[in-house]
């Protein structure tokens, strides 16, 4: 039994003729002369389109691998005896009395009023459109609501001076969204990754922005690699180049920027580094941005292996940080090659499982 569904997807706009081949995926018959609707066809003549749910800026995706066990297979277990929360009176045990507040935090706590907040939304054109909802949504029901990595680097309009942020638009305008309708509940984090950090983006969200909360990032449930966009202009790409990112093709090639302009191909990529955890340097980190201001560190994981898992575990508790986010595979995603997306790291439910016993 196949759990992946491969060589078709609605993420990659894909599809079989006939009923797909557990091995292969392909169609179980391959017709010579079809038009070629599945991925194998149009990788071949689209390349690396194919690579990333479509269309780029505009979805937001998940994995769509079945395993033996997820969340489908819990069920809430009630009872008929008791009450957990409240007095166990029937005229008090009803629902508008249901409190689902909770406070995190190593020393002073964020107060929450539900116990769930969002994903980190980041330097993605899906996330920037639909941040206003999103923030002010959060503040209303008194939850986190974390900014992503890059938005600094990606705002057109910052300025940065001598290797540092000194100016976003578009980090104040996020920032200060979730501040207009905050109530006292929650949390509006700054996530940073490797580019960031030399940025000093968090530096800047604290100091200028008043932010108070800061995310480390060790990676994501959707991939195992840096963030990525898509880049449509030479303007824009040359200019992320500047800015310390890796852009492919290289936009400072005469060569490459003389196709660009012929049309042979039409937009570039931005890609992120990989962060190389270290044990003293992360506690260097951590000490680091509490002496610059900031009043709660966090830190979110990826889905790797077990054993980083466990790193992860021991080093937040070492550093006594306020909160670990650990993203299990199949995690949502602005861009993520679909294939990865689909078949690395340990699934959610299996990676709690994990977490639990640690």
């Amino acid at each position: 039994m196949s759990f992946s569904r491969i060589n078709a997807s609605a993420a990659t706009s894909t599809r079989t003729r006939t009923e797909s081949s557990p091995c292969s995926g392909m169609c179980v018959v391959c017709l010579d002369g079809c038009p070629g609707t599945c991925e194998i066809a149009m990788s071949a003549l689209r390349g690396r389109e194919m690579l990333y749910p479509q269309p780029f800026g505009q979805v937001t995706a998940g994995s769509a691998k079945e395993y033996p066990i997820d969340f489908s297979h819990f069920s809430i277990q009630g009872s008929c005896v008791g009450a957990e929360g409240m007095e166990a009176d029937s005229d008090k045990a009803i629902f508008p009395n249901v409190d689902l507040s909770l406070e995190i935090g190593a020393k002073e706590k964020i107060k929450l009023k539900v116990p769930f907040f969002t994903g980190a939304l980041g330097s993605t054109e899906i996330a920037r459109v639909h941040w206003e909802n999103m923030a002010i949504g959060a503040a209303i029901c008194g939850t986190i609501i974390v900014i992503g990595e890059n938005v600094c680097a990606m705002d057109p309009r910052s300025e940065i001076k001598n290797g540092r942020v000194v100016r976003s638009p578009e980090m104040k305008r996020r920032v200060g969204i979730f501040k207009d309708w905050d109530e006292g509940y929650g949390e509006v984090v700054v996530q940073m990754n490797v580019e960031d950090t030399r940025l000093k983006v968090a530096e800047y969200a604290i100091e200028k922005l008043g932010v108070r909360a800061v995310e480390l990032k060790w990676g994501q449930g959707a991939k195992d690699i840096g963030g990525e966009v898509k880049l449509p202009s030479l303007k824009k790409a040359l200019q992320l180049n500047d800015r310390g990112y890796l852009v492919f093709p290289n936009p400072e090639d005469p060569e490459v920027q003389k196709e660009f302009k012929e049309g042979v191909f039409g937009e570039f990529e931005r890609h992120s580094r990989l962060g190389m955890v270290d044990e003293e340097e992360f506690y260097r980190k951590v000490e680091e941005l509490r002496e610059v201001g900031a009043k709660y560190v966090t830190l979110k994981t990826g889905a790797y292996r077990p054993r980083d898992l466990a790193r992860a575990v021991k080093f937040a508790s070492n550093a006594r940080i306020d909160l670990l986010t650990v993203d299990g595979a199949g995690g949502g995603t602005g861009m993520s090659p679909w294939r990865m997306m689909n078949e690395w790291g340990i699934p959610t439910v299996y990676l709690e499982c994990l977490l639990y016993n640690y």
